[in-house]
C-alpha cells in the first residue's frame, strides 16, 4: 500500500512539474515577477498535485484487479517514460527537437519489447526497478510540497510607493524614457504593414531622431533591463524569498546583489535629481525602494507554465492546469484556443494596469526622470486595432496600433506642458519581437505568420530619441548596440548634475 501511494505521489510530481516549476524554482521565477503573494497559486497546486495522486492511485487500483492486468503493465510501462518526456518538454533549459523525442521514445519501447521477448528475466528485473523509481519519485514530490507551503507563506516587496515632489521651474530639464516591450522597429518602420497606421510613431519620428541599427544587449527582458539601468552586461538574475535581486554580469560572474544606488535611478538621485518608476513584470519597488522618489509596478500576466494568474481564484487556478492537461491530449485545439484566451485575459489586465499609471505619472509627477517599461507590444495579443478594444485573439499588428494609441496619448501630454521644451524623451524596445519563441505557442496568428514571413527574425529593437528642444528629423544608421541608451541617460543625468551645482 505505501510502495502505491508513493508511485502516485511520484508520479504526479513528474506529470506536472511544469505547472509548478516557476513556484519551486531557485530562482525565484515566479516570486520576481509578482507584485502579490502567491498563497492561492501555490495551494492550487498543492491541490493538484493531491487530485491527480488520488486518480492515479484509484485508476491502478481498478486496472490491478482486471485480467489483462499483466499484459497492460507491459503497456504502460513502455508508454509512461515517453509520456513523461513529451509532458515535461519545456522544463528543459535548452530546445529538445521533435526528431530526438521520437528517437528516443522508439529506442525505449524497442528495447522493452527485445527483452520481454528474448531476455524475459531482464524484462521482469527492469520492471521493478521501473516500479521502484516511480515510488522513488515520492521523495521529491515531498520536497515540491515543502517548496509550494515556502512558496504559499512568501511576502512580496513593495508594490508601489511615493513621496511629494515640488513643482520645479519650467525650465529645468527632466529625461522621460519609456520602454515598450517587445518593440521591434522592423515592424514599426522598416516593413510596416500597409494595413497598420502608426501616426504617433511618425508624428515623434519626425522631431526625433531614429536609430536603424540597434543591435540588441540580449533576448530576454531580465537581463536587458538590468543592464540598461547599470550599464553593465547582466548575464543571469535570481530573486531570493526575502526579495533580494541577484545577478551576475560578464565581468564578475560571481551573484550578487543589484546595485542600485549604482544604477542610473541612484546616479539621478546622487545628482539631486527627483525619480519617478512605472514597471511591469520586474520588482522594481523592491529594487529601488530606498533609491527612487516614487514607484509603481504590477503584472497580472499568466505563469509562463502554469498556467496560472495571481489575480484568479484559488478554484479557477487548481482546475484551469488540470483541465488544459486533459484538452491537450483529447482536444488540443480547444486547449490551445483557452490558453489563448486565459493568457490574453491576464496579459490584458497588466497592459490596462500599467499603461493607467503610467499615464497619470506622465500627467502629474513632478519628476526629473521618469522611467516607464510597459507591457506593450509584448504578446500574447490583447487588443483588436478595427474595434479599438481590448480582445484576445489579435496580432503583433494589433498590438503595434495599441502602442501608438498610448505613444500618442503620452506625447499629447508632454507637449501640452510648460516642461516640454526641456524634456529629452526617450523611446524603445528592450528587444525586438521574438517570432522565434512566439510562433509555436498558443496565441500566434494567421497575421503573425503573414507579416513575419513565417516567423523570420529581425533582431533590431527600436530607438527614437527626441532631444530637448528638437524640431527636426534625422537618422542614424551606424551600427551601435542597445546599451548606448545607458551611456545617453547618464550624460543627460550628469549634465543635469552640473546644472544643479551653485
Amino acid at each position: 500500500m505505501i510502495k502505491r501511494i508513493a508511485q502516485a505521489l511520484g508520479f504526479a510530481s513528474i506529470l506536472l512539474l511544469p505547472n509548478y516549476i516557476d513556484l519551486t524554482s531557485s530562482a525565484g521565477d515566479e516570486r520576481m515577477r509578482s507584485p502579490v503573494p502567491l498563497t492561492r497559486v501555490a495551494l492550487a497546486q498543492l491541490a493538484d498535485l493531491a487530485i491527480v495522486a488520488i486518480v492515479f492511485f484509484c485508476l491502478m487500483a481498478i486496472l490491478r484487479k482486471a485480467g489483462f492486468w499483466p499484459k497492460l503493465r507491459w503497456g504502460m510501462m513502455a508508454l509512461f517514460p515517453p509520456f513523461l518526456l513529451i509532458q515535461n518538454l519545456n522544463v528543459f533549459p535548452f530546445n529538445v527537437p521533435h526528431v530526438a523525442v521520437l528517437a528516443a521514445s522508439v529506442l525505449w519501447i524497442g528495447l522493452l519489447v527485445f527483452f520481454i521477448l528474448r531476455m524475459p528475466g531482464v524484462a521482469a528485473r527492469l520492471r521493478l526497478f521501473g516500479s521502484a523509481v516511480l515510488a522513488g519519485f515520492a521523495f521529491f514530490a515531498l520536497v515540491v510540497v515543502f517548496q509550494l507551503v515556502r512558496a504559499a507563506r512568501w511576502q512580496p516587496g513593495p508594490r508601489a510607493f511615493t513621496a511629494a515632489i515640488s513643482a520645479p521651474p519650467s525650465t529645468k530639464p527632466r529625461i522621460v524614457w519609456i520602454i515598450f516591450d517587445e518593440l521591434s522597429y522592423k515592424a514599426a518602420f522598416e516593413s510596416r504593414d500597409t494595413s497598420l497606421g502608426l501616426p504617433n510613431f511618425d508624428r515623434l519620428r519626425d522631431i526625433g531622431t531614429l536609430y536603424t541599427n540597434v543591435t540588441p544587449i540580449d533576448y530576454w527582458t531580465i537581463h536587458v533591463i538590468p543592464s540598461l539601468l547599470s550599464g553593465r552586461k547582466v548575464t543571469n538574475v535570481a530573486y531570493t524569498p526575502d526579495n533580494r535581486f541577484l545577478v551576475q554580469t560578464r565581468d564578475s560572474p560571481q551573484w550578487h546583489r543589484f546595485d542600485a544606488d549604482g544604477a542610473l535611478i541612484g546616479m539621478a538621485k546622487q545628482r539631486g535629481m527627483t525619480t519617478s518608476i512605472v514597471g511591469w513584470y520586474l520588482p522594481y519597488c523592491a529594487v529601488f525602494a530606498d533609491t527612487a522618489t516614487e514607484c509603481f509596478w504590477d503584472n497580472h500576466d499568466a505563469e509562463d507554465r502554469g498556467p496560472t494568474l495571481s489575480s484568479a481564484s484559488f478554484a479557477a487556478n487548481a482546475w484551469f492546469p488540470l483541465r488544459i492537461l486533459t484538452e491537450k491530449y483529447f482536444a488540443p485545439r480547444k486547449a490551445w484556443a483557452d490558453i489563448t484566451a486565459w493568457d490574453s485575459g491576464g496579459h490584458i489586465a497588466s497592459v490596462k494596469e500599467v499603461s493607467q499609471h503610467a499615464l497619470q505619472i506622465i500627467a502629474s509627477s513632478n519628476a526629473d526622470l521618469i522611467y516607464i517599461h510597459l507591457p506593450s507590444p509584448h504578446p500574447p495579443a490583447f487588443w483588436d486595432r478595427r474595434s479599438d478594444t481590448f480582445a484576445s485573439g489579435g496580432s503583433y499588428l494589433d498590438s503595434l496600433a495599441y502602442t501608438d494609441r498610448i505613444l500618442g496619448q503620452v506625447l499629447d501630454l508632454l507637449q501640452n506642458q510648460t516642461r516640454w521644451p526641456a524634456t529629452t524623451l526617450i523611446v524603445q524596445g528592450d528587444h525586438s519581437w521574438r517570432t522565434h519563441m512566439w510562433r509555436p505557442q498558443p496565441g500566434w496568428s494567421a497575421e503573425d505568420e503573414r507579416i513575419s514571413h513565417g516567423g523570420q527574425w529581425d533582431a533590431r529593437p527600436l530607438l527614437l530619441i527626441h532631444a530637448a528642444g528638437q524640431e527636426n528629423s534625422a537618422t542614424v544608421t551606424t551600427p551601435m548596440n542597445l546599451m548606448y541608451v545607458h551611456d545617453f541617460v547618464a550624460g543627460q543625468i550628469e549634465a543635469q548634475g552640473r546644472l544643479a551645482k551653485p
